[in-house]
């Protein structure tokens, strides 16, 4: 079944049943309530229906997202003895003494979720959401809420659906990487960001999740450590394994705080496992994108990685002065980026909720040409990337009449302890697709293909 047949049948449900269709996004945003799915304080925006993946678009997904996971940790391999490689990924000064492995881990990458279009029979990578992604206990929650609907138990193909298995692989990844930096099985785990985050229910749920896998797990503000010895403590209890949602760059400003001068302390002195270590800061950067897609670093990776970046990762360059060749044109790569306008996208280079995003085409020359030249006086802050068609699809809005409208659409997959685990859709009207940024949000639901193992 194909993703086009399976919108068509859902909507036309939805236009069968129109009594029982006006109350859906009233009942998917009180279950959001019931299951504590909330962003900042109210459940998050959603449409009434799911996106649907056919078996083909799952298995690109998984293996190409893999693919890019893999080439993350070999990147953050190297990157310490190879002073090229680091050249590569700009940081602000102080960063680099912190970013080290942590110490016995398979993957340093425990958790990821990059964001990506599925652009005609491919998909395209526009970062990789390394250091502290969101949702990412979430996504089977949405699916939860959206499986009770009534299409979901009338349609006969729609309870063949898979959707994300997040929550088991994310529990599995953090006290698997417990174990392997050496904890005993109960660690004493601290889910750690600022307590007025829009994001903090998320974190209290990971934690109740935890203790039922036998963990000691509390939600902690960074400001709450302190170090006694060689422990690391959050409101008078030890904590032996930090799961990680704070930005090390909040962290870092500031660092002369003395609780987060003490979470920073304990992780550079390893008193503590740290998911996700500081290192992945090089990969969540946006030019960790730009290093990918660079001819000059294809020995760093496999023959098959080669093949699966060239054919997923758009061309990405830091925007910095210096010769480039760009749509086949040489020359000086700042000039060229004012020349390609409407077929690039600016970005800064370390940033996350689609803040300070220059979309070329739907900028004007006056304010292209600005971020431009701070470009030229920031080097190594702005990054330039080729402008990837967004694709859209049509979603049923209720208005209070139930309508179909035209939204954009970015997938983010899910990847814990190297296995991929589902995904996510975020819509918008906007082209700048992100929550935070009043976008919304969906489960994405693989359709049934007859006797398929390789769909887990």
């Amino acid at each position: 079944m194909q993703p086009s047949e399976a919108i068509d049948s859902w909507h036309a449900w939805l236009e069968a049943h129109p009594d029982q269709a006006s109350t859906f996004l009233d009942r998917l945003y009180q279950r959001q309530r019931d299951l504590d799915a909330v962003f900042a304080g109210e459940p998050a925006r959603t449409f009434a229906r799911p996106a649907f993946l056919s078996a083909a678009q799952h298995r690109l997904v998984r293996d190409s997202s893999q693919v890019l996971l893999e080439c993350a940790e070999v990147v953050i391999a190297r990157i310490h003895d190879d002073p090229q490689l680091r050249a590569q990924i700009p940081m602000v000064p102080g960063e680099w003494e912190l970013l080290r492995p942590c110490p016995g881990l398979k993957h340093q990458q425990v958790i990821a979720r990059p964001d990506a279009f599925l652009v005609d029979d491919g998909i395209q990578y526009l970062e990789f959401n390394a250091e502290s992604p969101a949702a990412v206990a979430w996504a089977d929650l949405f699916g939860q809420t959206f499986r009770e609907l009534e299409p979901m138990q009338e349609l006969p193909w729609a309870r063949e659906t898979v959707g994300p298995q997040c929550q088991r692989l994310l529990l599995d990844a953090i006290l698997d990487a417990g174990r392997a930096y050496g904890l005993r099985d109960a660690p004493r785990v601290a889910v750690v960001d600022w307590k007025e985050v829009p994001t903090i229910r998320e974190h209290h749920l990971v934690a109740r999740l935890l203790e039922v896998r036998g963990a000691t797990a509390s939600v902690v503000d960074p400001r709450e450590f302190e170090i006694r010895g060689d422990t690391l403590y959050a409101g008078g209890q030890p904590v032996d394994l930090i799961y990680r949602r704070v930005i090390l760059g909040e962290l870092l400003a500031r660092r002369e705080e003395p609780g987060p001068a003490a979470m920073l302390e304990a992780v550079r002195r390893n008193l503590v496992c740290i998911v996700n270590p500081f290192i992945t800061r090089v990969p969540g950067s946006k030019a960790f994108m730009a290093l990918l897609s660079h001819p000059r670093n294809e020995h760093l990776f496999s023959a098959e990685q080669v093949k699966m970046l060239r054919a997923v990762v758009p061309w990405t360059r830091v925007l910095t002065a210096g010769p480039e060749t760009l749509f086949g044109q040489q020359g000086e790569l700042l000039e060229l980026a004012r020349i390609h306008r409407e077929r690039l996208v600016i970005k800064p280079t370390c940033s996350y909720g689609g803040k300070g995003v220059s979309i070329g085409p739907e900028t004007d020359v006056g304010a292209w040409d600005a971020v431009i030249d701070k470009a030229a006086s920031e080097p190594g802050d702005w990054t330039v990337q080729h402008l990837v068609p967004i694709p859209e699809e049509p979603f049923p809005v209720f208005d209070p009449c139930m309508s179909t409208t035209s939204l954009k659409v970015s997938l983010n997959p899910f990847l814990f302890g190297g296995r991929y685990a589902g995904a996510i859709v975020r819509l918008s009207r906007s082209s700048v697709i992100n929550v935070s940024a009043g976008g919304g949000v969906v489960p994405v639901l693989t359709l049934p293909i007859i006797a398929d193992p390789s769909c887990p």
